[in-house]
């Protein structure tokens, strides 16, 4: 019996150049004489023999934990596990490697280039949540802006925002990855979410810092980010150690922030 092949799987088997890789999220996908070559984003150039070859079965485990066995709540994070690969002989058999490294990633890079669905704003996904969730549609314009940068900071994400937000513009698959985010994650959504709490409870502070102690600041962010408590788990947006919530208070402190700071997510 022939294996069936789905249209997106079919798309991105001969989408893929024979003499260069695809950033494809957190992955790196290859034309070999074998087959595909798929592997961490981070891995493109290692010889093989460096590499621990893995087996189909086992790449559903290797996406669920992070290199310190910490839960991955967003599979398209940087933080995937390196130092291995897999050889996929055909389309089938890619399309189940990416479904258990990267679930809807291939389904959301086939949608874009079908043309079958399309990005949505930040105002059309805050209007409508409800329940715990329902206020996150009041925060304003630089404020939503503000949680969608450090949200999707490539830091914290390889997808390629595509939904907008006030004046920000999609990002570009030079500054991500091919594979499209089509509308906020659960992640970025519980950001705005204790981001709109802090603003409409908390009392606001006035600190008058100098430059050279803004440089300072500056760089606590770069080490804090650099350095991640081993013991938070990304999902929990609850720690101010929290990188996503690091890069929240960055933002809002940006324009005050020397020139040669640490860059950003446009």
């Amino acid at each position: 019996m022939i294996p069936f092949v789905s249209p997106a799987a079919a798309a991105l088997w001969e989408w893929i150049p024979s003499d260069s890789s695809v950033v494809f999220g957190p992955l790196a996908l290859s034309k070999q004489s074998q087959g595909v070559d798929i592997r961490h984003r981070d891995d493109t150039g290692f010889d093989a023999s460096s590499l621990r070859s893995m087996a189909l079965t086992d790449l559903r485990a290797l996406s669920q934990v992070d290199a310190l066995a910490r839960f991955r709540p967003n599979k398209a994070s940087p933080n995937l596990v390196r130092g291995w690969f897999y050889i996929t002989p055909d389309a089938p058999n890619m399309d189940a490697a990416l479904d258990a490294l990267f679930p809807g990633g291939l389904a959301d890079w086939y949608a874009i280039l079908s043309g079958s669905s399309a990005p949505i704003s930040w105002q059309q996904y805050a209007d409508r949540q409800t329940g715990m969730y329902r206020n996150v549609a009041t925060l304003n314009e630089p404020e939503a802006e503000d949680v969608a940068r450090a949200g999707c900071h490539p830091r914290c994400c390889t997808r390629q925002r595509l939904w907008t937000v006030g004046e920000r513009s999609p990002e570009t698959t030079i500054e991500k990855s091919v594979v499209p985010c089509l509308e906020p994650c659960a992640l970025l959504l519980e950001l705005a979410r204790r981001e709109q709490k802090t603003r409409a409870t908390e009392e606001r502070s006035s600190v008058i810092l100098t430059q050279s102690e803004l440089a300072i600041l500056d760089n606590l962010f770069t080490w804090a980010l650099e350095h991640p408590d081993a013991s938070l788990r990304e999902g929990d947006l609850s720690s101010p150690g929290n990188p996503r919530r690091i890069l929240l208070l960055r933002e809002k402190l940006l324009p005050w922030l020397p020139a040669n700071a640490l860059s950003h997510a446009h």
